[in-house]
């Protein structure tokens, strides 16, 4: 025992002379530590999560659906001169309005006309090499490659009566007629005496049967119903919304990159060609269920488990309880709650 006090008092005053010496540097150190304590405890407290409550409201609550989609037309159309040719006429330009059976182009008769002359040459020079060849083989038995010979010749004529029904029809078509009132849209040429292809078309549509075509998901097509009111937003006008409705639900399918869908199509009021565009991309939101004046908290607040939903409801300072609720109409962003709260409550809001 005398020698644990021999080693430890010695030690001790060595600690109380430094501390003599140097009071000074052992209270600005003492203070420093202070203001660290100090700050780290504001700053826990600054960081510390505020619990945040808030009063179920009254207010209008509207269930949407939303879907991407595009503007087309019901009546369009795209016309083509079956063997293509050289245009004689045009009847109108590429944005020009354009009646019912009024001529769009014509291209020229003349070669066609030529054309068919010469198939009918060859159709008759066929014949006679037809009828030859059955003259010959009336009367005898024939191999199998006199046989193969004789269905030749039958299918070159074969051939050449199909060129000349061809060249028929290319004749009754050398014009082109509008199948309806509308805008012609597409022109692939600006002037007569150009060589057309039978791959070239002019497009006409109607302005008035504009609409925007959505694909709707199969798993949200069931609650889809015609009549339905919707807001369609363009990308090309993202600061305006054109009211519309639920017109017409496919009853068949397509294939999409997100699997199976339906296309739903929604008309366009007061269409104009200079405002809305074939082609244009957008969105519509279609109202499923709309309520009003209905005691609602917000979505967010709500947690659902086993398909009952519940809130966190405020029961002290900073403390709360978790209480079940009955809701009806869910959308998005609000919950209706039928039962379990009051307008005196206050359900938290999480972070």
């Amino acid at each position: 025992m005398k020698k644990i006090k021999t080693i430890i008092k010695p030690f001790l005053n060595k600690i109380v002379n430094f501390c003599k010496n140097h009071w000074k540097l052992l209270i600005f150190l003492l203070v420093i530590l202070l203001l660290v304590i100090f700050w780290q405890f504001k700053s826990s407290q600054k960081n510390k999560a505020k619990l945040v409550f808030q009063h179920p409201e009254i207010k209008n609550i509207v269930k949407k659906l939303e879907v991407s989609g595009v503007i087309d037309a019901k009546e369009k159309a795209r016309l083509r001169f079956a063997g293509g040719g050289k245009v004689v006429y045009l009847g109108a330009k590429e944005g020009d309005q354009v009646k019912k059976g009024k001529t769009i182009a014509t291209i020229d008769k003349i070669a066609l006309e030529k054309q068919l002359q010469q198939d009918l040459n060859l159709y008759s020079k066929e014949r006679l090499d037809w009828e030859n060849t059955r003259d010959d083989i009336k009367d005898r038995w024939i191999d199998n490659t006199e046989k193969r010979t004789v269905d030749q010749a039958q299918l070159d004529l074969n051939n050449e009566v199909i060129d000349v029904e061809i060249k028929t029809e290319a004749i009754k078509n050398s014009a082109l007629y509008a199948p309806f009132n509308g805008v012609l849209t597409f022109s692939p040429t600006a002037v007569a005496g150009t060589q057309l292809l039978a791959t070239d078309y002019f497009e006409i549509v109607n302005p008035n049967s504009l609409i925007f075509k959505a694909a709707v998901d199969e798993s949200d097509i069931s609650k889809v119903k015609a009549g339905q009111l919707a807001k369609i937003q363009l990308d090309a006008y993202e600061d305006q919304e054109f009211d519309s409705s639920v017109n017409y639900i496919a009853y068949t399918s397509s294939q999409s990159s997100t699997g199976t869908v339906f296309v739903v199509e929604f008309p366009l009021s007061n269409p104009d060609l200079n405002v809305f565009r074939i082609g244009m991309n957008g969105d519509v939101a279609i109202t499923l269920a709309a309520k009003d004046n209905v005691l609602t908290v917000p979505y967010s607040a709500t947690k659902e488990r086993d398909n009952k939903f519940f809130v966190d409801v405020k029961n002290g300072p900073e403390t709360y309880q978790e209480k079940e609720i009955q809701v009806g109409l869910v959308s998005d962003d609000e919950v209706e709650v039928i039962s379990g709260l009051s307008e005196n409550d206050e359900v938290l809001i999480p972070e």
